[in-house]
């Protein structure tokens, strides 16, 4: 299914405003999440799943301009992780009281590529 400009249009502008919202969240002071030894942590399980939504926000976008789904796949995928690793980065150089993880970049990671199997699930 080819999306039509004015579909890209919404998306873009969707992932526009969620990229804002992960900029503002991840610049805001942090707060310690209850930690669960034996799980992965409430926090990033919210970092997976702001990703996720990330990725398929690009991947709709993307869908418009680049034909062949595998390239929109990987494309949307692979800017969602740097993004999740930029911001990291941000955190960490500009940020005093936040911090570079390295597990909520694979977080982050889990998430974009977890949305890229729900995209194939639903045949989108």
């Amino acid at each position: 299914m080819h999306l039509t400009r004015r579909s890209s249009l919404l998306f873009g502008s969707f992932t526009v405003f969620w990229a804002i919202v992960i900029l503002v969240l991840s610049t805001m002071p942090g707060k310690q999440l209850p930690q669960i030894p034996w799980l992965m942590t409430p926090d990033k399980f919210g970092h997976a799943a702001v990703y996720a939504v990330l990725t398929i926000g690009l991947y709709g976008t993307l869908r418009t301009w680049i034909v062949p789904r595998t390239s929109a796949y990987l494309t949307a995928a692979a800017l969602a992780a740097t993004y999740g690793i930029s911001m990291e980065v941000v955190q960490f150089l500009f940020f005093p009281g936040r911090y570079f993880e390295f597990w909520d970049i694979v977080a982050n990671i889990i998430g974009a590529f977890l949305a890229l199997l729900v995209l194939k699930l639903i045949n989108y």
